[in-house]
């Protein structure tokens, strides 16, 4: 029993830190790569396993991202608006197969007596896309959501409704003005109260943009013939209203994630119904989202909601089978979010990633014996990437078999411990003082030492890495 803990200790570095080293280099390789500055969340079975920020939120002020960070997530409001739908339905309030001039008698289009709540949901409703081609401009005054869907949303149909799924923001600002009329509610209102609050996702709302949202990071555009990094357009970013105009962090929508899977929004056969997809409009499904049964490394079912609004970017995906969900958020349009998301998730299922950079360490020779790794490591022992080097010496003296001893922060230990039974080496040993015991464990690629630092008694976790004197 006398390294049993120790052997646990090097049982989860092999699954957390070596998992959690590569989320990293996946996670610096994008912001290196493909300007990826954002925010990052990995999950099993509704337990976060990855969760990180990197990069420039500001680029004016010089702040840094991290996990806390607020982003614009454009058109995942989507499925914030469907469900405050399904809940009326639920509730009896709303019938899906119902016209929706029923909810909204002084809608002025043609659609009004031809298309369904269903419709509407799925991106089928035939009512054109009348701002395509106008870019930012419709954005860029105030209007109200009445004026809009009047001037925007109201044209004649271009083809029979439910015929074929069709994207555009049309559907769902007339189903955030439908939501106003039976609930009798602001639509805000009503996110905070049914959504938001239930949930605690204290981090989420509807914008303003004479909202002053502390942590909200700013967004960036990249031009694609010069690479240059330029502000966004200025846009009211609440002409978007229920299709696009929230806020959020990859923690708040996580919990949104679970309250969808776990049926604390909606119970389970309006869930059901939410994610059925309907194979003849492309696998759109009624929640705003699209359900496929596998693409790509996304190999089982999953559901998947992007969004994109200028320089604001994010992808979430819920793999259903395996309970797999990857939530990205970026601030620059630069980064193929779906590629980074497949990434993760390659390690997230054992998988080995496939970017350049780890392909390379994979093939790179990790049989050290242990006399190479014999002597004093240079660690860095930072609190935060963004903290100035704090560097230490850890000496390092194998002894016999797979033990050795040695010393940590000026700390001098003894039964320390080698697993050389996996690709890479991995290690775990005790220090303490007078009033607390310290674990440390961690693994070795090449000349480099990666590793984490914990205190029952002081409540800390430390994460370091390290290179070979």
């Amino acid at each position: 029993m006398k390294y049993f803990f120790l052997i646990v200790i090097i049982l989860l570095s092999k699954l957390t830190f070596g998992q959690t080293n590569q989320y990293s280099e996946i996670v610096n390789y994008y912001n290196t790569v493909q300007n990826f500055n954002g925010a990052v969340l990995v999950a099993t079975n509704g337990q976060i396993d990855y969760l990180a920020g990197i990069g420039v939120s500001n680029r004016q002020a010089g702040t840094t991202m991290n996990s806390k960070t607020k982003f614009k997530i454009a058109s995942i409001t989507k499925t914030f608006t469907a469900v405050l739908i399904l809940q009326l339905y639920q509730e009896g309030k709303i019938d899906l197969n119902a016209t929706f001039g029923k909810y909204y008698p002084n809608y002025k289009g043609e659609a009004k007596d031809k298309v369904t709540i269903e419709n509407l949901l799925t991106y089928s409703s035939g009512i054109p896309n009348a701002v395509k081609n106008l870019w930012m401009r419709p954005y860029q005054l105030p209007i109200t959501i009445d004026e809009f869907i009047d001037k925007y949303c109201s044209e004649n149909l271009e083809f029979t409704p439910g015929e074929k799924s069709n994207y555009s923001n049309t559907e769902y600002t007339i189903l955030h003005k439908i939501i106003e009329n039976v609930s009798k509610k602001s639509f805000s209102s009503l996110l905070q109260e049914n959504i938001l609050n239930p949930l605690k996702m204290e981090n989420t709302g509807l914008l303003n943009s004479k909202d002053i949202i502390p942590g909200l990071t700013s967004s960036y555009t990249i031009e694609d013939s010069t690479n240059q990094i330029t502000s966004d357009e200025p846009y009211f970013i609440e002409n978007y209203f229920g299709s696009a105009a929230m806020y959020s962090t990859v923690e708040d929508l996580f919990k949104f994630n679970n309250g969808i899977f776990n049926y604390s929004l909606l119970n389970e056969s309006t869930t059901k119904l939410m994610l059925k997809p309907n194979n003849k409009l492309d696998g759109a499904a009624l929640g705003g989202f699209w359900y496929s049964d596998g693409y790509g490394t996304f190999n089982k079912p999953f559901i998947y909601r992007t969004g994109g609004l200028l320089g604001s970017c994010s992808n979430w995906i819920h793999s259903i089978d395996d309970k797999k969900t990857i939530i990205v958020f970026n601030n620059t349009n630069r980064t193929n979010l779906y590629e980074l998301s497949e990434q993760l998730y390659l390690v997230s299922t054992g998988q080995k990633a496939t970017i350049p950079i780890l392909k390379k360490q994979e093939n790179s020779s990790n049989a050290l014996n242990l006399d190479k790794v014999k002597g004093t490591w240079l660690l860095d022992l930072r609190p935060d990437p963004n903290s100035e080097p704090y560097l230490k010496d850890f000496i390092l003296t194998p002894t016999k078999g797979k033990e050795f001893e040695g010393e940590f922060y000026g700390t001098k230990f003894t039964g320390g411990y080698f697993n050389t039974d996996w690709e890479n080496l991995y290690f775990a040993f005790t220090t303490g003082d007078k009033d607390n015991v310290y674990y440390h464990s961690g693994y070795i690629i090449d000349d480099k030492i990666f590793g984490i630092s914990y205190s029952e008694g002081r409540k800390f976790t430390s994460h370091w890495t390290g290179i070979k004197k």
